[in-house]
């Protein structure tokens, strides 16, 4: 409405200037009755454009700092495409039966450290797959890394200490164990959802990306998961010179990035019992199954163009689950994915009431990070020719060893709110959902939407 006013006095300025002009040069007006009525115009010109700017000023205000991630473009390259690649794999090697879990948070965390210490194609690949341009500039770069970090910090609950982050490479921690980029989220009592019997409702998130040279003490999984949640400040400045020091002797790097979810999901653990699951159809497998009934609403929708059913079950405020039953195949739905799938979905879930069976289950996968990124376009930092000036400036360094790990747990919360809802919804779609059979899961933030742990269940007890 501003603008509108805005535009109109200045036409109406131009409008009476022109008019002015026409009668000084018939003689209408006087000279000196000329001149002040152009000084009045020419004060209210100069008070119209003043105020431009500060009409303008808001829409000026920097993004927020988490929209500077190229969501869409990290989630097709690092989660849709890749589940694609692995799915596409698993079936040429007749391995429908196996399960997928990867992590496309932690694939962005170990690009990102990669891109710090990387130069020419190397780190260009690296930002590439992280959602930038070819010719993206270098605050560009820095915005994206910047923002990945903002996220993942934003997500960590940290109780006295300065957290993970990604320019945390390597380091010395207590008693000896090298430290990286972590960082460790607590949803349910970081998002405020609390506990019930001392068991928390929401979940708990841990990522570690770490650098070492080949021969020096590192971290493995097991190791990752045993350690305190917390054990002490980020050691950024001691990484880099414990890491280049170490260098100086080797000439080999590991990478290693590890990525643990712990979802608790809205099932009372007093109605989980034993039930048959079935990967295919001449196969049954017997596995703990949980039970929510109809009391409270869920989200969820029914995709014909996908044949699929989907549910929407929230861990924390913050953290999600889509939780995807194809009608029959699973190929029909796998085939549907994509970035803007996903987003359909979320514009689209409903209110609804159903009776939700869903398998109780822990997944652990490892992969090379070489073989994940390669067909999204990261290939030079793994050859014989990779660029590490970023980190020495020996020519001869060399990426031996990148590996990606994923564990996924996911149970009921050990008590349920049963409050049932005033308002009941008419909804078409079946009101028993029975994940019995294969089905997929994509885990996701729900500010970014991007995705944080995506994978496929064909059998919930082949860890």
């Amino acid at each position: 409405m501003a603008r509108i006013e805005t535009l109109i006095s200045v036409v109406c300025s131009f409008t009476v200037l022109a008019l002015l002009t026409g009668l000084i040069a018939d003689g209408s007006v006087p000279p000196k009755q000329a001149e002040k009525l152009f000084r009045v115009l020419s004060r209210k010109d100069r008070e119209v454009k003043q105020q431009q700017p500060q009409q303008q000023q808001p829409q000026q205000q920097q993004q927020p700092q988490h929209q500077q991630l190229h969501t869409s473009a990290l989630n097709s390259v690092l989660a849709f495409d890749l589940y694609r690649d692995l799915a596409t794999k698993a079936n040429a090697e007749q391995q429908q039966r196996h399960n997928i879990l990867f992590s496309p948070l932690g694939l962005a965390s170990a690009l990102a450290l990669l891109s710090q210490i990387s130069g020419s194609d190397s780190r260009s690949q690296a930002l590439e797959a992280l959602g930038l341009a070819a010719n993206s500039t270098e605050q560009s770069a820095e915005a994206t890394i910047s923002a990945l970090t903002d996220l993942q910090r934003s997500l960590t609950l940290q109780e006295g200490t300065s957290g993970g982050g990604i320019g945390a490479t390597a380091g010395a921690e207590p008693e000896g164990v090298k430290a990286g980029n972590r960082t460790e989220v607590d949803n349910g009592a970081a998002d405020g959802t609390g506990t019930e019997d001392g068991v928390h409702v929401g979940g708990q998130l841990r990522l570690w990306s770490s650098l070492q040279a080949d021969g020096k003490p590192s971290t493995d999984y097991d190791c990752f998961l045993s350690r305190p949640q917390h054990a002490g400040p980020s050691t950024f400045n001691v990484s880099f010179e414990t890491l280049t020091k170490d260098l100086q002797t080797s000439d080999k790097l590991i990478l290693n990035n590890y990525v643990y979810f712990k979802g608790h999901q809205p099932f009372d653990r007093r109605h989980t019992v034993p039930r048959s699951f079935k990967p295919n159809a001449t196969t049954s497998v017997e596995a703990a199954m949980m039970f929510k009934d109809d009391s409270s609403e869920v989200m969820m929708l029914y995709d014909t163009n996908c044949s699929a059913t989907v549910v929407r079950l929230a861990h924390s405020k913050r953290v999600a689950s889509l939780l995807l039953l194809p009608k029959a195949e699973l190929k029909p739905l796998e085939d549907c994915l994509s970035d803007s799938r996903m987003r359909f979905w979320l514009r689209n879930l409903k209110h609804g009431r159903a009776e939700i069976r869903f398998p109780k289950f822990q997944l652990r996968k490892s992969h090379s990070l070489e073989s994940l990124l390669r067909n999204s376009g990261v290939s030079s930092v793994f050859s014989h020719s990779a660029d590490f000036s970023g980190l020495s400036p020996k020519k001869t360094l060399q990426l031996i060893k990148a590996l990606h790990v994923v564990a996924l747990e996911v149970e009921e919360s050990k008590s349920v709110d049963g409050r049932k809802s005033d308002i009941i919804l008419d909804f078409s779609i079946p009101q028993r959902i029975t994940f019995d059979r294969p089905f997929m899961l994509i885990i996701y933030d729900e500010v970014t939407g991007l995705v944080l742990i995506m994978g496929r269940v064909i059998d919930p007890i082949d860890v």
